[in-house]
């Protein structure tokens, strides 16, 4: 049969476009992403992000005014390509058979905006090896330019267990300072964890009574009113390890940076051998690392 790829395009990018607009099967997803990472608007092949360690610090107004002499950090995020593609069969396009290729469209745009979200959830996860803007580990114990450590220790067994965790996370991470050794103020509202966590932290910090054995049971849980979310990061596989992030800022402890959004093509050549053709989407984006002062990890 003859095709008129023009036409099929356009049929194919209308329904691409209108999964694209919507939010339903997406939602979760959207959600994480806007909490924990600064979503950035690439102009090219590569954005630079040396201001990170210069955090303002108001003073009293006393003669001339000054800036901070931070360094100019190289930190530098470079967008990828990534894609995902289906199948269509001629015989569904004779057919008149657009109610049996949508869903699957639906699918191809959830799965490349669930994609950021993994690419986020790999920034956490590796963080141990991948570097911060200060060119040391996002979590590690650090001595220059001031002493901070967000790479914690404990366990993660049972709510009683992890809740003293939770304590020792917020405190550490509200006495963290900037560069210049000045206190951030930064507070822990944000905990991603696991999918074997995820039982263990929601009893820990939204149930009305404290999760510690041995006492009664209308105990009140002060985590309840700390943490606003607990995000399920479906593709972290260690199974001991959560991550206590501060959201509450302008500036997110992750970063999103998107060259170009999902886009659809339609691949046809000029001579194909059978009856499939490839319908595919395409984007530019990278993921990386706000500022390491406002995340912890605590592995058991």
């Amino acid at each position: 049969m003859l095709v008129d790829t023009v036409a099929l395009e356009r049929g194919l990018k209308v329904e691409f476009n209108k999964a694209m607009s919507s939010m339903v099967a997406d939602a979760g997803a959207t959600k994480a992403i806007a909490t924990i990472a600064t979503q950035v608007t690439s102009q090219g092949e590569d954005e630079k992000y040396g201001f990170l360690g210069d955090v303002p610090v108001v003073k009293e107004w006393l003669g001339d005014k000054t800036a901070g002499s931070i360094a100019d950090y190289s930190y530098t995020l470079t967008n990828k390509d990534y894609y995902t593609a289906i199948e269509v069969d001629r015989n569904e396009l004779d057919d008149d058979r657009m109610g049996i290729i949508k869903p699957r469209i639906q699918t191809m745009v959830a799965a490349m905006k669930n994609y950021k979200l993994y690419l986020l959830e790999y920034q956490l996860e590796t963080g141990q090896t991948l570097t911060a803007y200060d060119d040391q580990n996002f979590f590690e114990a650090r001595t220059s330019p001031q002493s901070i450590d967000n790479e914690l220790v404990g366990l993660s067994s049972t709510a009683a267990a992890i809740r003293p965790y939770i304590y020792t996370a917020r405190n550490t991470m509200m006495q963290f300072v900037s560069d210049v050794g000045k206190v951030m103020g930064l507070i822990m509202d944000t905990i991603v964890v696991p999918p074997e966590l995820e039982g263990v932290m929601l009893e820990a910090v939204m149930s009305n009574a404290a999760p510690i054995t041995n006492m009664s049971s209308g105990i009140f849980n002060p985590t309840k009113g700390w943490i606003k979310q607990v995000i399920v990061g479906t593709n972290l596989t260690n199974a001991d390890a959560w991550f206590g992030l501060c959201c509450n800022r302008p500036l997110k402890p992750l970063i999103l940076q998107t060259r170009k959004e999902p886009v659809p093509v339609l691949d046809v050549t000029n001579t194909p051998r059978n009856r499939k053709m490839i319908f595919s989407a395409e984007m530019r984006c990278v993921a990386g690392y706000g500022m390491f002062q406002m995340a912890t990890m605590t592995e058991g």
